[in-house]
């Protein structure tokens, strides 16, 4: 839809230079000469759809049922907007492209602002816990910057929440998304201990029981000097 979108406005463009004998030919008046000043606007909101489906494409939409209804109407609006552009031959389907174009428009911003909110629960979950693990693991390695790098990439995800343009939220995300990868494996790497890693990554999220506390897990904090940074609390 978006491929499809960019091809009519290029398509548009090209006929600019055509357009005061386009006016006299086909006697549209001033409605072509409007829409031919909106298509930067127009390409503009394509582009923002294309950024935003993007951002959907890495992030998932989840199970919450308002940012798949906003995903939906973007969508709708997209095609609508697209069929409008493609089939635009008189006075009346270029009106139609200007009452359109406001409502295509809004329905991009809405869908943004579902995907940021979808974003703001998974930084919650996913990329806050790598605060306290970053902190931890320079403690227990002063050596390695790999407790550093993931202090740094939980105050980078907080800080993406307050983007507010489609492009650079885009970027950020991307970003994000991969440093995360990469330091989940660089982890996976340096506790070389599936069980130590469950263990770390329940204690960064507060979820660390005693039962999580194997021999192994044991081994491998007294062989980092780690044990001391523990202590046991009742819940509640």
């Amino acid at each position: 839809m978006v491929i499809e979108m960019a091809d009519i406005l290029e398509e548009l463009e090209q006929l600019l230079p055509e357009l005061p004998q386009a006016l006299e030919r086909r006697t549209l008046g001033e409605s072509l000469s409007r829409v031919a000043s909106s298509l930067n606007d127009i390409r503009s909101a394509a582009r923002r759809l294309s950024e935003v489906l993007e951002t959907a494409d890495r992030i998932g939409l989840g199970n919450v049922p308002e940012v798949v209804e906003k995903m939906d109407e973007m969508n709708d609006a997209a095609q609508t907007m697209a069929s409008l552009l493609m089939n635009a031959d008189d006075a009346a389907s270029l009106h139609q492209i200007e009452r359109d174009l406001p409502h295509f428009k809004s329905t991009i911003s809405g869908a943004f602002s579902a995907m940021r909110q979808r974003w703001r629960n998974e930084v919650a979950a996913d990329y806050r816990p790598f605060l306290s693990l970053g902190q931890l693991l320079s403690k227990i390695d002063h050596g390695s910057n790999l407790g550093a790098r993931m202090v740094e990439l939980g105050q980078d995800a907080n800080a993406s929440l307050t983007i507010a343009q489609t492009d650079q939220f885009k970027d950020a995300v991307i970003k994000l998304i991969n440093t995360r990868a990469r330091l989940e494996s660089e982890k996976t790497s340096f506790t070389a201990d599936e069980q130590v890693d469950s263990f770390l990554s329940d204690l960064a999220q507060n979820q660390a029981r005693l039962r999580s506390v194997t021999t192994d897990v044991l081994r491998w904090l007294a062989e980092h000097d780690a044990l001391d940074l523990f202590e046991v609390r009742p819940i509640g």
